[in-house]
């Protein structure tokens, strides 16, 4: 292959970057790539590979990615949790409390456990569950000023109430 600079000499440099997740290829002889480059630091021997990622990239250590946070006891980083599908110790819990709460609500679409009703008080206990659910639904619907919503929430809670009731 040619250099794609020149055109003449054979192309024994490649210079791949990626920017923006588009990745341009470059494929340059020694002499077009030390033009290209500014300098000789491609070829110099004793190279430092992060001096020569800044200068080929303006890539940095400081901007590099930093290491994924840990848990403290098991070791176990949100990534391995997340492919696991279980925490690897007790105090996961703690070291990645928001992280696991938000991921619980994508996947389960609530943050609360609900769990099972027994069969044998399943009405009675189904019917207090939903109270309470439109009740706190009711409290939220007025700190948010939705009003309308909010009477429609309060004649629900009424009906509940009376069927329970009488």
């Amino acid at each position: 292959m040619l250099c794609q600079n020149c055109h003449e000499r054979e192309a024994n440099v490649h210079i791949a970057k990626t920017v923006n997740g588009q990745t341009q290829n470059l494929y340059l002889c020694e002499q077009c790539a030390k033009k290209v480059q500014g300098a000789n630091f491609m070829f110099q021997p004793g190279l430092i590979v992060p001096d020569f990622l800044q200068a080929l990239f303006g890539f940095s250590p400081e901007s590099a990615p930093q290491q994924e946070q840990a848990c403290p006891r098991c070791g176990m980083t949100f990534s391995q949790i997340t492919r696991a599908g279980k925490l690897g110790c007790s105090v996961c819990y703690e070291a990645f409390g928001p992280q696991i709460e938000s991921l619980v609500r994508r996947i389960h679409g609530g943050g609360q456990h609900v769990g099972k009703i027994p069969g044998r008080k399943g009405a009675a206990l189904k019917g207090k569950v939903e109270l309470k659910r439109l009740k706190d639904e009711l409290q939220a619907l007025v700190r948010q000023e939705k009003f309308e919503e909010a009477a429609i929430t309060r004649d629900r809670i009424r009906q509940l109430e009376q069927g329970a009731g009488g």
